[in-house]
């Protein structure tokens, strides 16, 4: 089968790899679609402390339909349309059993440390390929499970965002961050929104936001959060870019207000005064994954149209380098996905 592989660190390369086998538990996918995701980046560079060993096929995110199934698999069938949920986990531990994916100990991901979806054909245990709804095309499905889920665990199961609340999404035109403005406006959320051009400003507003502010324009983006909310700071903020905006976040809340982070796209390391903590009372709580158990509230809002992931872009598989590129562009906004023929 055609795949998108690393076997040397930096570069991406499009091979002919032996098809997977199905073991007992397991389905065969046969790929349609996978979507990008800054993780891509980061395990073909060779930055992934915990990666598997090169070769390793790239791709966390992954939709098509099921052609084989193993022994004692009864909950699908071949020809059923399916989302691939990234989250391998052990299956017996008390979180797992409870749907809380983020919390087993034994927590891997597809495309880090197994092989991935950038491949015609993926071998996956079978609770991890959700049978998906027809409304949606393959190319949004491989956009949308990861962004969603991650989205929704921020902002409702860490974040116990409420109807009515003022939520600021940093660096709102990436995948999770569009997602993240979406859910929070189908949820009854006021959503301000950075980003860095007058294009994503328009297109962050059709999404949901209700004020966007330029990042570009202005000196601290917290100064204008305050602003916008008569001096009281926002309920909560989203911040998936990291030590660059990690501060002005914190700024940009009320007295109490929560801060959830995921995420180091500009690196790992944060200076933060701590005083703007604790005078402040601000909740400061970390964000991994998605949990299996969220997917019974979220899916519905997937099937009925109230969620639409945004696709910035679509690459074939043979031209994934450049679905790279386009990945790290500064004008891009939301999910780049390449299509597997």
């Amino acid at each position: 089968m055609k795949a998108g592989l690393v076997r040397r660190v930096g570069v991406l390369e499009i091979d002919e790899v032996p098809r997977p086998a199905v073991g007992d538990g397991e389905v065969l996918v046969r790929l349609r679609a996978a979507g990008l995701n800054r993780a891509d980046i980061v395990v073909r560079d060779g930055l992934f402390a915990e990666q598997q060993p090169l070769p390793i096929i790239l791709g966390v995110e992954g939709a098509g339909d099921v052609v084989e199934v193993g022994d004692g698999v009864t909950t699908l069938e071949p020809g059923q349309r399916v989302v691939l949920l990234p989250m391998l986990v052990c299956d017996s531990c008390d979180a797992c059993r409870s749907g809380r994916d983020s919390a087993c100990r034994s927590l891997r991901f597809l495309g880090e440390h197994t092989d991935g979806t950038y491949a015609e054909y993926i071998a996956v245990p079978a609770r991890n390929a959700v049978p998906a709804p027809d409304s949606m095309s393959y190319t949004e499905l491989a956009a949308s499970l990861l962004a969603y889920m991650t989205a929704w665990h921020m902002l409702v199961t860490r974040g116990q965002l409420q109807a009515g609340e003022t939520l600021l999404v940093v660096g709102a035109g990436s995948g999770v961050g569009s997602a993240a403005v979406q859910l929070a406006s189908a949820l009854g959320a006021r959503v301000i929104a950075t980003t860095g051009t007058e294009a994503k400003r328009e297109k962050l507003c059709a999404i949901g936001a209700s004020e966007v502010v330029n990042y570009c324009d202005v000196a601290d983006f917290s100064s204008t959060v305050r602003a916008l909310t008569d001096g009281r700071g926002a309920d909560l903020v989203h911040d998936a870019v990291g030590g660059a905006t990690i501060q002005r976040s914190i700024q940009s809340l009320r007295h109490g207000g929560r801060l959830i982070g995921m995420g180091s796209h500009s690196g790992p390391h944060a200076d933060i005064l701590l005083y703007s903590l604790y005078r402040n009372e601000i909740d400061f709580r970390g964000a991994h994954a998605a949990d299996s158990r969220e997917l019974p509230d979220l899916l519905p809002m997937l099937c009925d149209g109230r969620l639409r992931p945004v696709i910035d872009s679509t690459f074939r598989l043979e031209s994934a380098a450049l679905a790279q590129q386009r990945l790290v562009s500064a004008d891009r906004f939301g999910k780049v996905v390449v299509t597997i023929d």
